[in-house]
């Protein structure tokens, strides 16, 4: 394996470093300006000074969600739904607590600012697409639905449990929202660009915590409070109410609640450790997994980071049983450190990751095609992040946070990558100069965008820079190296693996 590492780069953003949506550029703040950098390189392409309004204290960076190109046609008049090249417009959003500043990436001349007035800025994201703004004021008093080309808004009041209490529907963008303006909890749809209603309805929930659009855009789940049990309400795309899945536990019930990517699974994380997959049909239970402390099947390998006497990091694969270390919480805790809080599919949807806070230094990998764990990592320190690569299916990345107080975890900062491809995880040490306590990751992945909406590999002949290439499908896809940016509160570098 070979490593190229840029120099360290500056960041005055406590969260770091952002890649474009198709690889091609890295947006950050350094100082009081926003600077874009060509991801492969590290160059910097532009620096924007930010205005006078913004306040020292930058709380947002982010990127516009892909644009989807127009359909081209061939000289005979038919539709091309070819892979398009990936200079597409793209916005860049800065924000404090009062004020937005919105740039374009590839028109300098282009900007807007938005003042939010009373309430401030508790959270703030691009919408359906680069030109509308979302932003929820302090308190959750309002949503607030900023059009940048009539500078026309709308205001939805008493949005409930912040960004997991919205959503828009795939492909034709209406907007899901909860609220609870009196005792009830409300299910609101609006159509796409007006934000007109279209229905509300009154929830037989005592407490929804999270709405999730199915990817097909034909089902909304909605998640009930762990007092309730294991309980998710399904609604139709339209309003109706479909079914209730809910089943008895003893103490706590669901976590957390994902749709897979393909849209075939509904998957509950409960806060007793379990897993359950329920099919997209009549969302019956299909399989249960669930978190052991001990591991017996010899199908599973178990992972165990060490560190060597020269602070090196690696892998020993343990012969089960195993017993996977655990950390209780009291019960006296508002926010226990137990139950199922990742569920992360890769690409392909042949591989899930999960994270049981019983076992917070570990990460569970489940082949969805034996439903039983194909590996354990088990970690030196907790586990902060895991991250699949948005387009190669079976790599991950796992991010750790050092605890100072333990010798063992205090030594160079790294990355581990698993790949079912690999005959062992490896590890990617991270220059000393970033701490590994607020380390962060994020994947750079260079793609195209088609008329679809899809994102795919850059076919060979696209301006990327030369590399190996294989055949796929009768065409030539370019083999491009594995990247990612990583770093801390103040710094950051951009990595590049070879030969994985």
């Amino acid at each position: 394996m070979e490593e190229e590492v840029s120099p360290v780069f500056k960041s005055s953003f406590v969260q770091g470093a952002f890649p474009s949506p198709d690889g091609s550029l890295v947006a950050s703040i350094q100082g009081s300006r926003l600077v874009l950098q060509d991801a492969s390189t590290g160059e910097v392409k532009r620096t924007t000074q930010l205005s006078s309004e913004l306040s020292t204290t930058i709380n947002f960076l982010k990127w516009s969600p892909p644009t989807v190109p127009p359909p081209s046609t061939s000289e005979g008049g038919e539709e091309n739904n070819d892979i398009q090249t990936s200079n597409l417009p793209s916005r860049i959003l800065v924000a404090d607590d009062q004020v937005i500043e919105i740039f374009d990436a590839h028109n300098e001349d282009w900007k807007a600012i938005l003042n939010p007035g009373f309430g401030g800025v508790k959270s703030v994201d691009f919408g359906s697409s680069l030109d509308e703004v979302l932003v929820l004021s302090e308190f959750g008093l309002k949503l607030t639905i900023w059009s940048l080309k009539t500078n026309f808004h709308v205001d939805l009041q008493h949005p409930k449990v912040g960004a997991q209490g919205f959503g828009y529907r795939p492909q034709t963008n209406h907007f899901a929202l909860l609220n609870r303006p009196v005792a009830h909890d409300m299910l609101n749809l609006y159509s796409p660009g007006s934000y007109t209603p279209i229905k509300s309805v009154e929830l037989s929930t005592v407490d929804a915590q999270a709405l999730k659009w199915s990817p097909d855009g034909r089902w909304i789940a909605i998640l009930e409070s762990a007092s309730a049990g294991y309980r998710v309400l399904l609604y139709t795309a339209n309003g109706h109410m479909f079914r209730i899945h809910e089943q008895p536990c003893v103490g706590l019930g669901l976590r957390t609640v994902e749709w897979s990517s393909s849209g075939d699974f509904l998957v509950l994380g409960g806060y007793d450790g379990s897993v359950i997959f329920l099919n997209n049909f009549l969302f019956n239970k299909v399989v249960e997994m669930r978190h052991t402390i001990e591991v017996k099947t010899m199908a599973t390998d178990v992972w165990s980071e060490e560190l060597t006497g020269l602070g090196e990091r690696h892998y020993t694969l343990i012969t089960p049983p195993v017993h996977i270390p655990t950390v209780g919480s009291p019960a006296s805790d508002p926010k226990p450190k137990i139950g199922v809080s990742v569920i992360s599919f890769c690409a392909d949807e042949t591989l899930v990751a999960t994270k049981d806070e019983r076992m917070p230094a570990s990460v569970w990998i489940w082949s969805l095609e034996s439903l039983t764990p194909l590996a354990i990592l088990v970690q030196l320190s907790q586990v902060k992040a895991i991250q699949w690569h948005p387009s190669r299916g079976d790599l991950l990345a796992v991010v750790c946070g050092a605890d100072f107080n333990d010798v063992n975890t205090t030594n160079m900062p790294s990355v581990y990558l698993w790949s079912r491809d690999w005959d062992y995880p490896r590890t990617v040490a991270v220059p000393r100069d970033i701490l590994a306590a607020n380390l962060w990751l994020r994947w750079v992945d260079q793609r195209a965008i088609g008329t679809d909406g899809t994102t795919e590999g850059v076919l060979e002949g696209t301006d990327l820079e030369e590399g190996p290439t294989e055949e796929l499908d009768d065409k030539k896809v370019a083999i491009n190296p594995i990247r990612f940016i990583v770093g801390d509160k103040e710094r950051y570098n951009i990595m590049t693996l070879a030969g994985l």
